[in-house]
């Protein structure tokens, strides 16, 4: 689950991410393609698979603690596991995608204060990301035999995990922290 790169800036007119590999010291780039068809399928089953669940109930009775003990172990494993997809997926093609770049220092000085103002977007989405796994439990709490209160908050658990792994927010965070410490070096 570990990775030695992390993401310091996007470029969205190209969308594409200069990533920093702090075990081999180098700046790269990886072109990511759009995927608007993904999302607009996604809505699409979303809106179906909320019709069709959204009255079904469990046929037992289960405390609320106890569906909200089984829906974070689920969504914790579910997102552990996601995580290892998207990790080898990642990593099988990331040789064949990304471009060594070396940027001056007025281009790296730039990138991490453009990336510094996406990092904050990204915290709060990350942070609206965990309201909703609480907001899903809470409607769970209150509604123990809904299936889909209970798929949801697995869903939810599960994406926020993901999207944590990601976006890797302590590991950004401190890798800005050290290349504006190496361009302060330069400079000084």
């Amino acid at each position: 689950m570990s990775r030695s790169y992390v993401a310091i800036y996007q470029n969205k007119k190209v969308n594409e991410f200069l990533y920093f590999d702090f075990n081999k010291n180098e700046f790269f780039s990886v072109a990511e393609r759009k995927s608007q068809s993904t999302i607009f399928f996604t809505s699409f089953v979303s809106i179906v698979f909320y019709a069709l669940m959204k009255n079904v109930s469990f046929g037992m009775t289960f405390s609320p603690l106890t569906m909200l003990a089984i829906t974070g172990v689920l969504g914790i494993a579910l997102g552990c596991v996601s995580i290892q997809l998207t990790n080898r997926a990642i990593e099988k093609g990331l040789e064949h995608r990304k471009e060594v770049v070396h940027p001056t220092n007025q281009e790296l000085r730039q990138y991490l204060m453009e990336g510094k103002k996406q990092f904050h977007v990204l915290v709060f989405i990350l942070l609206v990301l965990f309201f909703c796994v609480f907001l899903s439990a809470v409607f769970l709490y209150f509604m123990p035999q809904n299936v889909l209160m209970f798929l949801v908050n697995i869903g939810s658990w599960a994406i926020s995990i993901l999207v944590a792994w990601l976006i890797r927010p302590i590991q950004r965070s401190q890798t800005h922290k050290q290349l504006e410490g190496r361009l302060e070096k330069h400079s000084g």
